[in-house]
């Protein structure tokens, strides 16, 4: 052991301890006789008990558990501690049923002897896959003897630490893999009180903290990425949260507390990183990665664990954004009516929520009228008071999906614009989607219906660098992608236009070599176990049978019961499925993917491009949340129209708002309606009536593709009469007789610049 500091105290390093083992055992405010800790505990302790009797005791054992036979399997091996880890626990915990119980403390100390002797100690040499050895073992190891600290002797505690500071010895790596290890690093060296090693570790936080512009990380819009190129807010990155946010609670008040000035940075992370990508308790699916096929980690598992980040930072970040990170847990707690999170939240964590959801104090924030583009990770999310959509991309920055460790087999399509639409129907998403969903067609895709393998074209990068999209006022959006699939199966020019209560989806230059039928996937949705949701054609209802399939002859408006309605603006023939489907998790997941068959009932409707299409398009408007009424009244009179769906430029005017907005596809001199771009761009144009009668123009310009290196230049066919606020960057260089701006976009990085006009009166 590294003796300790002597400027320091022995206390120092035991606050440290204790702060830790208090986020381990009952949390930092305690309430040990509330009924919901009591169950909690209970839980853990149910737990513990199911592994503790299939704990192997004898003195000639080979294995602790039958089904980790293995100790030179390292995943085995960490899995061994993650269990003795769920026993210290119920060992260790203020009120648990098996507190103390001395036959559970002979095993357990038994049991860490024998895995440090047959499965993790400093002659040991790494096999396998590194991450169990430099961060799954010691992380549980860590905890373990925080929790047993009393009942270990000297000696043990000396061997598991060296272990520990053998196969991680410093910090290093990205993201929340360097994260991990600084919080193994740290822990470590408050058990054997290192000065040394805890200032490293502390320091060793300091690249986390900054905003990167490539690689692993924030980003400074709000995107994470992970594994190089993989968008993993609601993974790695609410791993990162979760760690980070623990350590720092526990380094604060002592000598080692964090004084990086970027630290303030993550607390913005909540704004950017996290909030908008959290719908009533879930996070988003689209920012999952791989971790959308585990088994017992669903999308509202995943936002649970971060509303418990967030609450933990509340108690250590400033008063205004600790107020603000109170106010979105309360609103998350009391909107999940799938998962309740009083019921299921670990047990450290009720105290503090429970304390949030009784103060009057607190209020939840008011429902989000929002657009978020995540420009470093091709993402989008567009907000509502009733719905969330978003949609997930993929380009020559960021891979179309990540499948390893054998897991995420079928995640083909998920990177290729599958949209995502969130609603009242909280189960969509957690209740057996991704097993059972036909992976060939999710929504918003265009897919050739080629058989792929388990796994196939993962880490693709297309060849295309146009992803991305303009956001206006923050509330609507133009969004774009040049869709080059994997193995040349499919390419075209792919939008979507987000307006208040619809999304304009359009597609052209859709072809395809393959010999395959080429499908665009206008939905795909689970319905609800406990009813048969009502599916309208042009207001005749269709059956409701298991196994109705028909050719929709040029339907103008359809509607789904508790999902919206769906217009064609284009005579466009539909096929329409409702079917039952059966899963397996494992079939999806080898690695954590479970063998229980599930069937789900789902609706989907998709266009068929047919065989090789050269120049195929399609056009269609979501209605989320409408009702058949209010689609049919839509369709009767739509708000919308197509200016252009081409190759060359997909544009929509939205009457109602005023809006035109347009994705020029080409660095070309290229003009629809009055708008005119000589560069690829995305562009979105308000005209509005301010309160003194004047008509105000709003603009806002993106470079989707990243690749400019230098301007865009944007005519406008009307004249203006000043320039009331531009972004830095953009310029207006003539107000008559038309408008033109240019627009300096090079490492712009996809921001969108914005500039408000007063319309010259005519």
């Amino acid at each position: 052991m590294t003796p300790a500091s002597t400027s320091l105290t022995n206390d120092n390093f035991a606050r440290v301890r204790a702060r830790w083992r208090s986020l381990l055992t009952l949390g930092p405010s305690p309430r040990p006789s509330d009924p919901d800790v009591i169950a909690g505990l209970e839980r853990q302790a149910a737990t513990a008990r199911r592994f503790w009797s299939s704990l192997q005791t004898s003195a000639d054992r080979a294995f602790l558990w039958p089904d980790l036979a293995n100790p030179s399997e390292p995943g085995q091996v960490a899995e061994s501690y993650n269990r003795l880890r769920v026993l210290a626990l119920a060992y260790a915990t203020p009120g648990s049923s098996l507190q103390n119980a001395p036959k559970l403390k002979a095993d357990l100390l038994g049991a860490l002897d024998w895995l440090s002797a047959n499965g993790y100690n400093e002659q040991k040499t790494k096999v396998g896959n590194w991450w169990y050895w430099e961060i799954g073992i010691p992380l549980a190891l860590n905890d373990i003897v925080i929790l047993l600290n009393e009942a270990l002797s000297a000696d043990q505690i000396s061997q598991f630490m060296g272990a520990i500071d053998h196969f991680t010895p410093v910090v290093k790596y990205t993201g929340a893999n360097l994260v991990w290890l600084a919080t193994i690093i740290a822990i470590r060296a408050a058990i054997v009180e290192s000065d040394q090693k805890l200032v490293a570790a502390r320091d060793g936080l300091s690249p986390v903290f900054r905003y990167v512009t490539s690689g692993d990380g924030f980003y400074a819009d709000g995107s994470f990425i992970q594994h190089e190129a993989h968008p993993y807010n609601g993974g790695y990155g609410a791993a990162l949260l979760a760690n980070l946010s623990s350590l720092l609670y526990a380094l604060t008040g002592s000598p080692w507390q964090v004084k990086d000035p970027n630290q303030r940075n993550v607390f913005r992370w909540i704004y950017d990183s996290f909030e908008p990508l959290i719908y009533k308790g879930a996070m988003m699916d689209l920012v999952r990665g791989r971790e959308i096929a585990r088994t017992t980690n669903s999308d509202h598992a995943s936002g649970h664990g971060v509303i418990g980040s967030i609450l933990l930072l509340s108690e250590i970040a400033p008063p205004a954004d600790a107020a603000a990170f109170k106010s979105m847990v309360k609103g998350w707690i009391q909107a999940d009516q799938y998962r309740d999170f009083l019921k299921t939240a670990p047990v450290p964590m009720l105290g503090l929520a429970k304390a949030v959801r009784e103060d009057p104090s607190v209020t939840p924030p008011s429902a989000p009228v929002r657009h978020q583009a995540y420009p470093s990770m091709d993402r989008i999310v567009h907000r509502r008071p009733s719905y969330a959509f978003a949609i997930s991309m993929s380009s020559q920055r960021i891979f179309n999906y990540e499948s390893i460790n054998q897991e995420n087999l079928h995640g083909w399509y998920t990177g290729d614009g599958m949209t995502y639409l969130y609603n009242e129907d909280l189960a969509q998403y957690a209740d057996g989607f991704w097993p059972t969903v036909d992976p060939y067609r999710l929504p918003g895709t265009t897919v050739a219906a080629v058989k792929r393998a388990d796994g196939s074209g993962a880490n693709y990068r297309s060849p295309s660098t146009w992803t991305g999209g303009a956001v206006l006022l923050d509330r609507f959006g133009a969004t774009g992608m040049d869709l080059r699939a994997w193995n040349d199966l499919v390419s075209a020019k792919k939008s979507w236009f987000s307006f208040d209560d619809e999304i304009v989806a359009l597609g052209a230059g859709i072809s395809s070599s393959t010999p395959d039928p080429v499908e665009t996937i206008v939905e795909n949705r689970r319905l609800t176990s406990t009813s048969a949701p009502a599916f309208q054609v042009d207001g005749a209802s269709k059956p409701t049978t298991l196994g109705w399939s028909e050719l929709l002859a040029r339907p103008t408006w359809l509607h789904l019961e508790g999902t919206g309605g769906y217009y064609f603006p284009v005579p466009t023939s539909i096929h329409a499925l409702r079917e039952a489907r059966t899963g397996v998790w494992y079939d999806i997941d080898h690695l954590y993917g479970a063998k229980t068959s599930l069937s789900r009932v789902y609706l989907t409707l998709w266009i068929d491009h047919g065989i090789n299409p050269a120049s195929a398009s399609y056009a269609y408007v979501l209605l989320p949340n409408q009702t058949a009424e209010a689609t049919q009244k839509y369709a009767s009179k739509p708000p919308i129209q197509i200016l252009e769906n081409s190759a060359k430029v997909q544009a929509v005017r939205q009457l109602g708002l005023g809006i035109l907005a347009a994705n020029f596809w080409e660095d070309t001199v290229h003009q629809v309606d009055v708008l005119t771009s000589d560069r690829a761009a995305s562009v979105l144009l308000r005209e509005t009536t301010a309160s003194n009668g004047e008509s105000v123009l709003d603009l806002a310009i993106a470079d989707p593709t990243q690749a400019n290196d230098g301007t865009i230049t944007i005519e406008i066919a009307r004249s203006a009469g000043q320039v009331l606020a531009t972004d830095p960057g953009l310029a207006v260089s003539q107000l008559s007789p038309t408008i033109r701006l240019v627009v300096a976009v090079k490492e712009a990085r996809g921001k969108t610049f914005q500039a408000r006009l007063q319309v010259a009166k005519s």
